[in-house]
């Protein structure tokens, strides 16, 4: 349920033109509405916006009670989302929302108001006004390519920047879906260049030192590309590539290039995919792109720690 403003015994202005001596009620008059407003012109998947609605004109009577319900495709949004304030006599409706999948929002606002004092059949009345948005996909996680460090900062908290250079780190959760299962945080890196966005790295490392060992490694790396795959190339493997580091390595580079051409890898051969992963021996590079934007996906060798970092990386196409 939303919430309901009882404003009992609020007298406001009234707009109406008297005739002769009927000295019955005033009947009532709601506002008028301004059109829905939102708070950016490009409406990303998981960015908080605000819906916003005033008065256009000052209600006339005596107002009993307020009751604003936003609504987006049809769902009701609940209070705690929404706020009313009343300045200068004029209302204004706000609603917060975030988008979590691409397509169109329907946004409408109802508000009913009850009135005291009002003739028979004329103490409740109702405006609404409804707007249609499009939310579109991000280019990389919740960013745009030539966003401005303030928007990114309000977007990623935590972020500080790297010296003088135009890059920012910070830690933040994987845009894999599903990876913070494995992996709680990620390390970040966004590049800005000319005061805008270009780039957006993702870092986190997968250690062998546990019951699977190296297996885990390649594991970890499998799900996390086979979901990149998933969301930006219609599940193709076509864009694997395998980087030679050790030409000795020829077992494992035999595994390498089974990986790449996507054949089912037995528990021993992930292990040894794993292997090569950590003490470098391989590289499995990924690319993938969509319209704006270039996605790469391998790994760094970590022999030292014997792990591997994951490296995921978007740029401005």
């Amino acid at each position: 349920m939303n919430r309901l403003f009882v404003l009992a015994g609020c007298t406001v202005l009234s707009v109406l033109a008297f005739t002769g001596c009927d000295k019955g009620p005033a009947v009532p008059v709601p506002p008028e509405l301004s059109d829905v407003e939102v708070s950016q012109d490009k409406i990303g998947v998981g960015h908080q916006i605000v819906f916003s609605v005033e008065d256009k004109t000052m209600m006339s009577g005596s107002i009993y009670s307020i009751d604003p319900v936003w609504t987006i495709n049809g769902n009701e949004i609940l209070d705690i989302y929404t706020t009313y304030d009343m300045v200068g006599g004029k209302g204004k409706y706000t609603c917060y929302y975030v988008p979590m999948n691409v397509g169109t929002m329907e946004v409408t606002l109802n508000v009913a108001l009850r009135f005291n004092d009002a003739p028979a059949g004329e103490d409740e009345k109702s405006v609404s006004k409804s707007g249609v948005f499009e939310v579109v996909r991000c280019d990389a996680r919740n960013s745009f390519w030539g966003d401005s460090v303030e928007i990114t900062m309000y977007r990623e908290p935590g972020l500080i920047r790297k010296g003088t250079s135009g890059d920012y780190i910070g830690e933040g959760t994987s845009s894999i879906l599903g990876i913070s299962n494995m992996v709680p945080s990620v390390d970040l890196t966004y590049t800005f260049e000319n005061g805008g966005l270009v780039r957006i790295v993702e870092e986190f490392e997968v250690s062998a030192d546990r019951t699977d060992g190296y297996k885990y490694v390649a594991d970890v790396f499998d799900f996390a590309l086979r979901t990149l795959e998933t969301d930006f190339a219609a599940g193709s493997i076509a864009g694997r590539s395998v980087e030679q580091l050790d030409t000795d390595r020829t077992e494992c580079i035999s595994v390498a290039n089974k990986y790449r051409r996507g054949d089912v890898l037995t528990s021993d051969e992930m292990a040894l995919l794993g292997e090569g992963m950590v003490k470098g021996w391989v590289r499995i590079v990924a690319s993938m792109s969509l319209e704006n934007t270039n996605v790469q996906f391998t790994s760094e060798a970590l022999p030292t720690s014997n792990s591997a970092n994951m490296v995921l990386t978007y740029s401005r196409r």
